[in-house]
C-alpha cells in the first residue's frame, strides 16, 4: 500500500506530520549509511535536487512498494521498517 492511500484512510495522520517525524528521526539511517545511496536513487528517477530528505524517503518507500527500487533487500527492508516506525510514533503520539 503505498503512503497517500495509507494516510488517507486515517484522517489523523498527516503527511506533514509523517515527515516531521521522518526528520526527526533520520540520524537512524544516516548512521546506517543509506542516505548517500537514496540520494543518487533519487536524483536518476526525477533530475531535480533534493530538497526535502524526507520526501526521498517516502518516495522509496512508494518505489519499493512497486517492486522497482534498486535498493538491495536489506535497504529496503531498512526503509519499510523506518517508515512503519515513524507511522506507529505518529499513530501513538510518540512524536
Amino acid at each position: 500500500m503505498k503512503i497517500n492511500e495509507l494516510l488517507y484512510t486515517t484522517p489523523e495522520m498527516t503527511e506533514e506530520k509523517l515527515l516531521d517525524i521522518i526528520e526527526e528521526y533520520r540520524h537512524m539511517l544516516t548512521s546506517a549509511h543509506l542516505d548517500n545511496r537514496l540520494i543518487e536513487l533519487y536524483y536518476k528517477r526525477h533530475e531535480t535536487p533534493i530538497d526535502n530528505f524526507a520526501k526521498v524517503i517516502l518516495d522509496e518507500y512508494d518505489t519499493i512498494q512497486e517492486k522497482k527500487s534498486y535498493l538491495t533487500k536489506s535497504q529496503r527492508d531498512l526503509i519499510c521498517g523506518f517508515v512503519s516506525m515513524c507511522l506507529i510514533k505518529m499513530t501513538k503520539g510518540d512524536e
